[in-house]
């Protein structure tokens, strides 16, 4: 205590000069502000994951949305498709059974259409187009003149009813030329008249009923779109959403609402093997969904071309809302919490202070101000006890520090001991030599080895290669001390040397074969001992031939340590490995085939860290 009182002696002036210089004195390393670090602790903590949490919310939940709107269009799409395959199947039943009644089933039927040549034959195929023409639309029948027939006047003017085509199919469109090849199939095509008004027509080929494999003629329902146009508009959509029906050569049939794809957005956002589905695309700034379905009956493909923002407007609008008020909420939040730091500031800073000047083994000259009551009062009076046990801790620790000096002094006297002890073992060894007595060089030799390995200097694992030698050594002894008494065998893989075990495990165990199996035999005694591997543990087995029994319940209860007074050796050796490795491990025995006893020690198959 000398020592403390004598650094602890200056005066009150002293502390007071100290303490304005270091309140005068700039700071080295000071780094930020407590309110600082509270408020980017917010920022980090707070702030930043609730944003990152809410960006994530707003995009799965924008995307769930997408998803949602997207399947829900294109089930509208399936459906209005279906409506519309129902008014072409109209369209498609009536021109079969028109051709069946006047080509195929009546052969008077064949023989006048491909016959008109007079005025009133013309008139005659006019009204029976016209009275299959329902709902707007015109029936016309377009017939290669076969028989060179001469009408009174020319019929290419006619956009309806009944005309003759000339040898190279003068006045017929082309895409009217085009399915003259068809085998018999309706298809949906643009034409135009002879004015350039644009119609949709639902044309087929009127095969020869004598010869299939040839087309004599082409039947066109012209002004289909007047029947298209009920369902087309039959689906309420956005003011600024559009729906399109294409044909097989991807010409717009038609359109309903506002715009027209051109076909590389078309082929830009529509999977082309894809016989429905719905994809968004960016255009013009604006996010848009493109819901698509395929007929495979009349090969046409409906799309719906919808701005995204028409659907999901509101839906937007409140998130950002959301995000608005959270923001605002945080803000105020953040204001709270800068008050409350600024409240507790100015004591923590007062603390600090006196934490900054205050020196173990020093006295600590504080103000005369009454603490305070609140929990800042509470720390202030603890800091004080504590540096009043801490400089009582200094002067133990001092005492402490001499007498760990005066134990590693022993320490390094007992690591000097065996050292000693080995070369005065080595000495005699030669001695012994040199003396001609090879047998007692020998056993000194042994013992050397013996203590070497036992001590391992204050190693608790050894490799099994050591283990072995420490074993033999002591087996070696043995037998000097009993001749011609017993016999060792030994069965050692040699893989397992470098692999660890617990120090003198072995020994124990020959030294009981030796004393309660064979001592007494007259050299009939036989000692087995065994390191062998199995899958992935490892076994030693000692084992003797011993003639008198052995109670092998009292074994396992001395190494339970129920038993205190014997079996020390067992019960150690059995203990450490439990100690070691666990309970699923350790030393057991078995009587022998040969009515002696076998001690068998497991162990996990380990290598040395």
């Amino acid at each position: 205590m000398n020592r403390l009182s004598t650094s602890a002696g200056c005066s009150k002036e002293c502390w007071v000069l100290h303490r304005q210089n270091s309140e005068n004195k700039p700071e080295e390393g000071t780094g930020l502000k407590l309110k600082h670090k509270v408020t980017l602790a917010f920022l980090v903590f707070i702030v930043l994951p609730f944003i990152v949490v809410g960006w994530i919310s707003s995009y799965v939940a924008v995307n769930t949305i997408k998803e949602e709107v997207g399947s829900t269009t294109l089930q509208l799409v399936k459906q209005n498709h279906v409506t519309i395959d129902k008014t072409i199947s109209a369209i498609n039943d009536r021109t079969i059974t028109l051709l069946d009644s006047q080509f195929f089933r009546n052969p008077a039927g064949y023989s006048f259409w491909t016959g008109i040549d007079t005025l009133n034959e013309i008139q005659q195929a006019d009204n029976i187009l016209e009275s299959w023409s329902t709902g707007g639309t015109e029936y016309a029948i377009y017939m290669k003149n076969i028989e060179r027939r001469d009408t009174p006047f020319d019929l290419s003017h006619k956009t309806k009813g009944f005309k003759y085509l000339d040898k190279d199919n003068s006045g017929l469109p082309d895409a009217m030329v085009r399915d003259m090849d068809l085998s018999g199939g309706g298809v949906l095509r643009i034409t135009h008249s002879d004015s350039g008004e644009k119609t949709i027509s639902f044309m087929r080929s009127i095969l020869n009923p004598r010869n299939y494999d040839e087309a004599i003629g082409l039947l066109v329902v012209n002004k289909v779109e007047v029947l298209l146009t009920r369902d087309m508009v039959s689906v309420e959509l956005p003011s600024t959403a559009g729906v399109f029906l294409f044909n097989d050569n991807e010409e717009l049939l038609m359109s309903a609402g506002l715009g027209s794809p051109s076909l590389a957005e078309l082929h830009q956002n529509i999977e082309p093997e894809a016989s429905y589905g719905y994809t968004f695309a960016e255009e013009g700034g604006e996010e848009w969904l493109y819901a698509y379905s395929d007929s495979s009956k009349f090969h046409t493909r409906l799309l719906y071309k919808i701005p995204l923002a028409s659907i999901t407007g509101k839906q937007i609008w409140l998130q950002k809302m959301l995000v608005f008020i959270s923001v605002v909420f945080l803000a105020f939040v953040l204001t709270f919490v800068l008050y409350l730091v600024r409240l507790v500031v100015k004591p923590v800073v007062k603390l600090v202070s006196v934490m900054k000047i205050y020196e173990p083994g020093k006295t600590l000259f504080l103000s005369e101000e009454p603490p305070r009551h609140d929990e800042f009062g509470i720390l202030y009076g603890s800091f004080v006890k504590m540096t009043k046990r801490l400089d009582y801790s200094i002067e133990e620790n001092y005492v402490m520090q001499l007498k760990q000096k005066e134990y590693e002094l022993l320490m390094l006297q007992s690591q000097i001991t065996p050292h000693y002890l080995y070369n005065t073992l080595d000495s005699i060894y030669w001695y012994a030599l040199d003396s001609g007595n090879d047998e007692v060089g020998e056993m000194v030799r042994d013992l050397s080895s013996m203590l070497r390995i036992g001590l391992s200097r204050g190693r608790k694992m050894i490799t099994i290669g050591e283990e072995l030698e420490h074993a033999k050594a002591y087996t070696r002894l043995q037998e000097k001390r009993y001749p011609d008494t017993f016999e060792v065998w030994w069965q050692i893989d040699e893989t397992l040397r470098d692999y660890e075990t617990p120090k003198v495990i072995i020994q124990p165990l020959i030294e009981n074969a030796i004393i309660h199996g064979v001592r007494g035999m007259d050299g009939e005694g036989e000692i087995r001992i065994s390191a062998v591997q199995c899958e992935d543990t490892l076994r030693f087995i000692v084992e003797d031939n011993g003639h008198l029994p052995v109670d092998l319940e009292e074994l396992s209860a001395i190494m339970q340590g129920e038993h205190s007074a014997k079996g020390y050796g067992i019960r150690n050796v059995h203990q450490r490995i439990q100690l070691h490795y666990g309970e699923a491990f350790g030393l057991t025995y078995e009587r022998s085939g040969e009515g002696g006893t076998r001690a068998i020690i497991t162990l996990p198959l380990r290598r040395p860290e």
